[in-house]
């Protein structure tokens, strides 16, 4: 059995060669075409759906104990400088 598998890879070697390195281009295109054209969905959606603002409610509780720091993690330009 093996004789007959290692005759068969050594006449036919090119052609298994050939046919994997066709299949990896093909794989790789339609990889390509997939985020090309999955790409341009998320674009067009984007544009017709506004966003909505990500507002975190704090309880007075929390915010008393935190007073003095920045919830919104903004940068303070002050402190850089």
């Amino acid at each position: 059995m093996a004789n007959i598998i290692q005759k068969y890879f050594n006449i036919y070697f090119t052609e298994i060669i050939v046919g994997v390195l066709g299949l990896s281009i093909a794989v790789v295109l339609v990889s390509i075409f997939y985020v090309l054209l999955s790409s341009t969905s998320d674009v067009i959606n984007r544009k017709t759906k506004p966003k909505k603002s990500n507002k975190i409610q704090y309880t007075k509780q929390f915010l008393k104990g935190v007073s003095g720091i920045d919830l919104d993690l903004k940068v303070n330009k002050k402190l850089n400088e």
